[in-house]
């Protein structure tokens, strides 16, 4: 019986204890235990000296702080997640109030509530203060957790609806970068978010700890702008010269083994075991006045307490990444520049001349494939008016040669334009060793006015390899997705439910690629041109360019073009790099290109001399020029006629001896069709 008085009574007097009024950072060195099971770096009990940078943005996070908005622009594993948890901590246990915690994703938001729980279960300020686990009233559960004085709630940025019911006196707003940037039209997301902290106008606090991403559309790095802008700064530990930490200054040892960085002071070489030293004060630079309510606040990776990522381990992964972005791929720059160093990554703005492309076509015709070109892809843009083709030969590293380029004019509601496709894509096309080659993948562009005409098409010549692709309508989707969605088929008048298959192309991921790969001119992602191609066609592929622009309040960079300029030559290209990366083909290695190779050329053909042999030039011929529409007279001047294209001769199939070869013509810079390939 006196036990359990014993209990009560120090339980009350607990309870009428003041609650502690430290700042978060003092809390959590007092109070903070990390779980073993937490996934975390390191565990057991908090020590802000692991990481003393962190100590000034727990302290501006903390009560006595006057900013109403913390802003931490930072590298992956810097002052994220673990100071969220202090920050919550501290709050529940001096001065509860409603919390909210927005993470970019579903899956995100599972894993950081598993966190919180463990960390709530492991810290005894928090578990006598935070409900125990009931799934019959739902007072803590994997969204909610409910403590006394408030409670906090955990969502995802993905809904406008979960940023504007419940009032919340703190938010911390994860990876927002990462979010969608404008929520069902409602504009930016972190506006949303503070605004559910209207009625906690004199002490309501936000958090916004995220990598950045491109220049102009990331958000963090706007935020960033509004305040302080301040920098991290280590301590020579030889002369004591505090300085920021540029990555470009870092360099590899002498023998190779370990990184090194030269103080700008006294040239001492700092190495990763001087971290210790160089970290210790957890300084910031001054920075500037800002908005008055933001403390921002930036940090790279090179910050990183000694013992986790090191030094050399970033000289590593940056020139790799300089190696991919030699060869036109910046997706491993952009990684780097935005989860190590904490940077946005500028996109080139340049738009690609279309002269430049022109100027080194090369001496191989259409219809042919060159000696490097091992398997082919094609693809159909459909217009009101016409279906545009092309076919693509790629070769090791994405290399890849423009084989054909065909028009069928035509309504495609009309079934007689889709035979005629039908011819084309069963194309054969001799190799430069003598060999045919048929085409492994068509996609086909099912948008605009024709959709259920593609999804019939695709679906009745399925086997062939041939599919019905959409541009994907968020930005920065991968090239191809994953796995392709279900739609409907119109079969014989009968709908088939979700029997077809739609691919979605990530387009603007597709022309970063290819934009990224124009100025190659040899060796992998180099795309390379047959002189028998119109000048239009090059102006179709240049036409577009990187621009950044304002939608709902938000920047955000697009492809764009001018209204009057066509791109369609642009669209084939990326649909045919979309039908490449369908087939694997940017993954495989050089052993697979070579068993290709020894299939193309089993007699061993010495290709010093077939690429020394002449190869005649394509003839010119003159189209007459249209009569003139009488419904257009006075109203547009008569485009004299560009010469014309004679291609090469028609790729055959081997049971036939020959085949009628179609002129691609140019009238009014149009390029035109008149016939078509026979096709095996």
């Amino acid at each position: 019986m006196n036990g359990a008085i014993d209990t009560v009574s120090g339980a009350a007097a607990r309870g009428l204890e003041p609650d502690p009024n430290m700042t978060v950072d003092e809390w959590a060195d007092e109070f903070m235990i990390i779980p073993k099971d937490s996934g975390a770096n390191e565990y057991g009990k908090y020590r802000s000296s692991r990481t003393p940078h962190a100590r000034f943005v727990m302290r501006a996070l903390s009560d006595n702080h006057p900013c109403k908005r913390v802003v931490l622009k930072g590298a992956s594993q810097m002052l994220k997640t673990q100071v969220g948890l202090n920050w919550f901590g501290a709050s529940v246990h001096q001065s509860p109030a409603n919390f909210l915690w927005i993470l970019p994703t579903g899956n995100l938001a599972k894993r950081t509530s598993a966190r919180i729980s463990k960390t709530i279960e492991a810290v005894p300020q928090l578990k006598e203060r935070v409900a125990a686990p009931r799934s019959r009233d739902k007072v803590n559960t994997l969204d909610t957790k409910q403590y006394i004085g408030g409670a906090l709630t955990i969502v995802t940025s993905g809904a406008a609806a979960n940023l504007s019911e419940l009032p919340a006196r703190r938010v911390l707003y994860d990876e927002i970068d990462r979010a969608e940037a404008n929520v069902n039209g409602e504009g930016a997301t972190w506006k949303l978010a503070e605004a559910r902290q209207t009625t906690f106008e004199k002490n309501r606090k936000s958090y916004y700890p995220s990598s950045p991403t491109i220049e102009g559309e990331s958000a963090i790095d706007e935020l960033f702008q509004m305040g302080t802008k301040q920098e991290a700064l280590a301590d020579c530990p030889h002369c004591g010269h505090e300085q920021t930490l540029v990555f470009e200054r870092m360099h590899l040892s002498d023998d190779g083994q370990f990184a090194q960085y030269p103080c700008v002071a006294c040239d001492y070489e700092m190495v990763e075991s001087d971290k210790g030293k160089m970290f210790a004060r957890g300084a910031w630079s001054e920075g500037v006045a800002g908005d008055g309510d933001t403390v921002s606040l930036t940090i790279s990776g090179m910050f990183l307490p000694y013992g986790w990522f090191p030094w050399l381990g970033l000289l590593k992964e940056y020139a790799e990444a300089k190696i991919q972005l030699g060869l036109g791929n910046e997706e491993l720059m952009i990684t780097f520049y935005n989860t190590r160093l904490a940077r946005c990554w500028e996109r080139a703005k340049e738009q690609t001349k279309y002269d430049n492309l022109k100027n080194r076509a090369e001496n191989y015709r259409l219809g042919t494939v060159p000696a490097g070109g091992l398997q082919l892809t094609a693809s159909i843009d459909t217009q009101n008016d016409r279906l545009e083709f092309k076919a693509v030969a790629w070769g090791e590293g994405l290399e890849g040669w423009i084989i054909d380029y065909q028009i069928i004019h035509g309504d495609p509601s009309d079934e007689a334009v889709w035979k005629r496709a039908a011819e084309l894509v069963k194309t054969q096309y001799r190799h430069a060793y003598g060999e045919m080659m048929r085409i492994e993948a068509v996609f086909i562009d099912s948008g605009g006015a024709h959709t259920q005409d593609v999804y019939n098409f695709t679906h009745e010549h399925r086997r062939r390899g041939i599919y019905a692709i959409k541009g994907a309508s968020k930005p920065g989707r991968p090239i191809i997705s994953t796995k392709p969605s279900p739609v409907d088929i119109d079969a014989r008048g009968k709908t088939e439910r979700r029997s077809g298959q739609l691919w979605l192309i990530g387009s603007d991921t597709a022309k970063d690629y290819l934009a990224g790969r124009w100025k190659r001119v040899d060796g992998p992602g180099a795309i390379h041109f047959s002189t028998d191609l119109p000048e239009e066609y090059y102006k179709q592929l240049t036409s577009e360019y990187r621009v950044t622009v304002t939608k709902r309040g938000r920047k955000t960079s697009i492809w764009d073009k001018k209204q009057s300029d066509r791109n369609e030559a642009l669209d084939l290209m990326v649909y045919n790099l979309a039908a490449a990366h369908h087939l694997g083909l940017h993954r495989k290695p050089e052993s697979y290109w070579q068993s290709r190779r020894d299939k193309l050329n089993p007699r061993n053909f010495d290709m010093f001399k077939l690429l020394d042999a002449p190869v005649a030039p394509a003839a010119p011929f003159i189209e007459p020029a249209p009569a003139p529409d009488a419904s257009l007279v006075g109203e547009q001047t008569p485009v004299t006629p560009a010469p014309a294209i004679i291609p090469a001769p028609a790729p055959v199939a081997p049971e036939r001896a020959a085949a009628a070869a179609p002129v691609a013509r140019v009238s009014g810079g149009r390029i035109s069709l008149a016939g078509t390939r026979r096709a095996a």
